[in-house]
């Protein structure tokens, strides 16, 4: 069961980080596929004043760690004492895309919320297996 919920889980926030990446920006390399579609055009027109920091930058950053995490739960499959590792894990990934943002190493921005949210994402994917692993 715990392994079905994380992948389950992976597969949902992977899905969804991705579709609000392509809704809200079309000026990355995922949205750009989009724009040559005016459905999404016109879509992503009515949906810009939604648009917020929150939903637009952090939200996907932390659903594609909760998937990094529960993924990783659903293929290693760890005890409950190394649970901690995935959520850990996961977070260790982001925080260092950040840092190598604010490096200028890789392109990006580099945002304290981010890595805030790359720690909140890490650490529900450590309650969620923690939980499963209780059941």
């Amino acid at each position: 069961m715990k392994q079905r919920t994380n992948f389950f889980i992976s597969i949902v926030s992977l899905f969804t980080g991705g579709i609000l990446y392509i809704l809200f920006r079309g000026n990355t390399h995922l949205g750009k596929l989009f724009t040559q579609f005016s459905p999404i055009i016109s879509f992503r027109t009515y949906l810009k004043p939604l648009a917020s920091n929150l939903l637009r930058f952090h939200l996907p950053d932390f659903l594609w760690c909760l998937s990094l995490g529960c993924g990783l739960q659903a293929v290693l499959r760890l005890e409950k004492r190394n649970i901690l590792l995935c959520g850990f894990g996961a977070f260790l990934c982001g925080a260092i895309w950040e840092y190598m943002q604010l490096l200028g190493v890789i392109s990006g921005t580099g945002d304290f919320w981010d890595v805030v949210s790359y720690f909140l994402a890490g650490a529900l994917c450590t309650i969620i297996n923690l939980k499963e692993t209780k059941k």
